[in-house]
Parts: C-alpha cells; sequence; structure tokens
C-alpha cells in the first residue's frame, strides 16, 4: 500500500487490537448491487487459529445479513481518537508563518470475508464475551445471567451473528509524527487545553508515542 505516508502507518497487531477494544463500535461496509452501503455495530477481536476474525451481530430485520450468509468481501473500519490541529499550536507559526492546520486522527481497517450464522450456542457465546467486554471494568458489571429466565433466549432469535474472517489490517496514526519535537509538543498543549473530550484523548495519545520516543 502506497498511502497513507510510511511514517502514519501502524502494522503492529498488538497495539491495532488494542485500539479495536477500545474503540468497540466499527462501521462495517459491505457493496450490494454495485453500490457501498454499511451498518454501524460493536465487533470484538477474536483468535482464530493463526489469524483473527472481527464478531458482531446484526438484528434480524437488517438485509445484511442476508448478503453475509452468500459470502461476501466487507471492511470493517475503527475510527479512534481525532482532532483539527490549529496552526496558532505550533511554534513555526511565530518564527515564519510556514504552517497550515491539519487533522489527526487513528483508524483501523480490516478487510476480509464476511459470513453470517443462526447457530444459537454461537450467538449466546458472542453475547456473552460482547457483555463481559464492556462490563468488566464497571464496578457493578451487569451480566446476561441478571436477566430475567429466557428472556435473553428470546431477544437472540432476533439477531444474526456476522463472523469477518481478516485477510488484511490497514493501521494509521497520524498523529504529527512527521513533525519536529516542539510541534508535536505544541499541539499536545493545545489539544490538552481543549474542553473537548476528543481533543483531550488525542492530547493523551500523541503524550504516550512521545513518551515511548523518549524511551
Amino acid at each position: 500500500m502506497s498511502y497513507p505516508p510510511r511514517p502514519f502507518r501502524e502494522t503492529r497487531e498488538a497495539v491495532l487490537l488494542e485500539a479495536i477494544a477500545a474503540i468497540g463500535l466499527a462501521s462495517l461496509v459491505v457493496v450490494r448491487d454495485g453500490a457501498p452501503e454499511a451498518v454501524s455495530l460493536p465487533m470484538l477481536a477474536i483468535r482464530d487459529g493463526e489469524g483473527w476474525v472481527l464478531e458482531g451481530h446484526v438484528a434480524r430485520a437488517n438485509p445484511l445479513w442476508r448478503l453475509a450468509e452468500k459470502g461476501c468481501a466487507a471492511l470493517a473500519i475503527f475510527q479512534g481518537p481525532h482532532a483539527y490541529v490549529h496552526p496558532g499550536w505550533y511554534p513555526g507559526k511565530r518564527e515564519h508563518g510556514k504552517v497550515v492546520p491539519t487533522w489527526n486522527y487513528v483508524t483501523v481497517q480490516a478487510h476480509g470475508a464476511l459470513s453470517a450464522t443462526h447457530d444459537p450456542a454461537w450467538l449466546s457465546a458472542h453475547l456473552a464475551r460482547l457483555t463481559e467486554a464492556h462490563e468488566a471494568e464497571r464496578s457493578d458489571p451487569w451480566s446476561l445471567d441478571d436477566a430475567p429466565a429466557g428472556s435473553i433466549q428470546g431477544l437472540q432469535r432476533g439477531i444474526v451473528g456476522l463472523i469477518l474472517k481478516v485477510a488484511r489490517w490497514d493501521g494509521v496514526w497520524k498523529i504529527a509524527q512527521h513533525h519536529p519535537a516542539p510541534h508535536r509538543k505544541g499541539v499536545i498543549a493545545g489539544l490538552a487545553a481543549s474542553s473537548d473530550p476528543g481533543d483531550r484523548a488525542m492530547a493523551t495519545l500523541m503524550a504516550e508515542a512521545e513518551a515511548e520516543r523518549d524511551g
């Protein structure tokens, strides 16, 4: 892949998987009758032998599963922290003025073959994994066992499982790696002072990258 530029590419599997777990929600893109369409759904990365699959589910009323049931190519996009970068945060703005606005962002794309499943055992295990993943850090975690007997099984009949067998990961971390240290630190300070949670999340991510760079 010739784009994005090499400095922005993230290929470390552990980093990509950590981002997927933190983001949680994917935009799943397929092509129907020559036109792209997308659905948003939470997905989990699960080890599958030597590789990985992303698993999720949609409502039975959603026609996407019928396409998946026949087997189709799909793309899952996980959008991480992103933020507008104000040129005034660069020291170069005062020194020479040759700076422009930009946008910093993190994204993970998973390309592969999509299939569907109606297997009750798979769906039950999937719902348990999905719930545990998002409840584990809570002080009062909810589990499927907290629901009235039989209610989960009833709701489960209204969904269809989706499995994306990942053939390729594409990770992009555009976080000012190509800028000199004073510019990077200026952006971190500017974003950290923002009232926007997304800006502060990007500042944290950039600060962690700086700490890693400084070793």
